[in-house]
């Protein structure tokens, strides 16, 4: 393992005390154990990065990291002043990985502190997670979150959020409401706590329950999504049925979430996703724990070495009462090995007709587990076709694109924020590369994966 630069050793003893404190102290604690060190200088030697554009992993004899942004890579006239030789022994770095669908969650229904939920965000570096985007979340919360990053923002990934999701009366969603007024004021209420996208919810879960929920009228669904656009903002739409998400593509929605589950799909639809330019998010991990939770949980288990989470948190998750509870949620879920095999046909055809496709994990669904989930989510691409160096820049490049990120990261490139994941092994092989995590950098700032260890 390379050795942290010297420059970084009052970083790393300040990031040790880390370990002493639990996710129970105050925000406050939380964030100004780290806000005396700064990102320093660097000179990453001896390693090879990811090329998203040549799609492979390229030899760098020198990468130079200043004031949190790449500044030069591969430039032998380029001056670093005062930067440290940090020599990765012919490791590996791609760009900093983005969940795209993550809730503040540990994969359970249980109830966390905001507190928690911050140290739990901040936990995501432990996986080489740079940024997130949390599609439902009270605004209380949101702003509490939003703050502490504010405070510290290289002690957390990037958080961004739809606020709460938005769903007709009685069916799927946060905030429920059926008339055109009211869908507009609860698109209002997001934007104006913080939101930089809005989720609609288009979905009656008639795949999971004999009694489907109610819809939104297309006219209704239309106006929200005029109306949002009028506002700025982009809306991912929650639907999982085909048929479904054609009638939110032609209402304008910018990207469908959580997978189309509930039949296959047909040429139509992908004619209006590449002709509406519409997005698409699987998330194959959160239909396989509904298949299999305990071969679901056992997966995602292996991306947390150190258990992060706590023994009793996969113990809980991996017994056969979770496996009653899907069943006792939802009547029809005994049938989802058949819809995980729909789900992941249709997934594949989608990135096959070249549509812009990203990754997310759906991580509080019940046993999808934060962080963990996302290595697991990308390797259940792999499985379907997906080659890793795809895949990691659906989880990169991709993502950075869906959430106006990508003039700052998603990619290791001259000009860009320092988000990195550095490892030992090749990823462009296997995802189980992201096993061999040893160092993440949060723009500029460099933390050794092993000072994560014991902050549970």
């Amino acid at each position: 393992m390379p050795k942290m630069p010297n420059c970084l050793s009052f970083l790393s003893s300040l990031t040790m005390a880390f370990r002493l404190f639990s996710a129970a102290f105050s925000a406050s604690v939380l964030t100004s154990s780290f806000a005396i060190a700064q990102p320093s200088p660097l000179e990453i030697t001896n390693v090879f990065y990811l090329d998203s554009y040549s799609k492979s992993m390229v030899r760098a004899e020198r990468i130079t990291i200043e004031d949190g942004k790449i500044t030069s890579i591969n430039d032998p006239d380029y001056a670093c002043v005062a930067c440290e030789n940090f020599d990765m022994a012919g490791g590996y770095v791609i760009p900093g990985l983005i969940d795209i669908h993550q809730h503040l969650d540990k994969g359970g229904f249980a109830k966390e502190s905001t507190t928690a939920r911050i140290a739990l965000l901040r936990r995501n570096l432990y996986w080489g997670i740079t940024s997130v985007f949390n599609p439902s979340v009270p605004a209380d919360v949101m702003n509490m979150v939003k703050g502490a990053v504010a405070n510290n923002p290289l002690n957390y990934p990037r958080f961004l959020s739809a606020g709460r999701h938005i769903g007709p009366t009685g069916g799927w969603g946060d905030i429920k409401t059926s008339t055109v007024g009211g869908i507009k004021t609860a698109i209002d209420n997001q934007i104006e706590a913080g939101a930089v996208i809005i989720k609609l919810s288009f979905d009656n879960k008639s795949w999971l329950t004999p009694n489907p929920l109610p819809l939104f009228s297309e006219a209704a669904l239309r106006s929200a999504i005029d109306y949002a656009h009028k506002r700025e903002r982009r809306v991912f739409v929650h639907a999982t049925n085909p048929e479904q998400a054609k009638t939110a593509i032609r209402a304008g929605a910018d990207g469908l979430m959580s997978g189309l589950v509930a039949g296959g799909i047909d040429d139509e639809l992908l004619t209006l996703m590449r002709r509406n330019r519409t997005a698409y998010v699987a998330t194959l991990t959160a239909t396989a724990v509904i298949v299999d939770v305990q071969n679901a949980v056992t997966r995602q288990q292996q991306y947390d070495p150190q258990k992060l989470h706590g023994t009793g948190l996969y113990q809980s998750l991996n017994s056969p009462i979770m496996a009653q509870n899907w069943r006792d949620w939802w009547p029809l879920s005994t049938n989802a090995a058949r819809h995980m095999t729909v789900l992941e046909r249709n997934t594949k055809k989608i990135i096959d007709a070249g549509i812009m496709v990203g990754i997310g994990t759906d991580a509080g669904t019940p046993a999808v587990i934060l962080g963990a989930s996302l290595a697991d989510e990308m390797a259940r691409h792999v499985e379907i076709g997906v080659s890793p160096i795809d895949t990691i820049i659906m989880a990169t490049q991709a993502n950075a694109r869906l959430l106006f990120l990508d003039r700052v990261t998603g990619t290791v490139d001259v000009g860009k924020d320092a988000d990195l994941v550095f490892m030992e092994a090749d990823p462009s092989n296997s995802i189980d590369a992201l096993k061999t995590i040893q160092y993440v950098m949060r723009g500029g700032r460099l933390y050794d994966r092993r000072e994560f260890e014991n902050t549970r």
